[in-house]
């Protein structure tokens, strides 16, 4: 996980969710979430 890009990745989508999101939005957001785009995980080399 890149931490500065997870974080300002959450912050942003966080902000276009609205005052009261809905858990299954927030669920999407979790570090281990399936969800979330390439460029905030770290690829290992094999």
């Amino acid at each position: 996980m890149k931490p500065y890009n997870y974080l300002t990745y959450i912050l942003d989508e966080i902000r276009k969710m609205g005052v009261f999101p809905e858990t299954e939005e927030m669920d999407k957001l979790l570090p281990w979430s399936k969800d979330l785009p390439d460029e905030v995980r770290t690829k290992y080399k094999k």
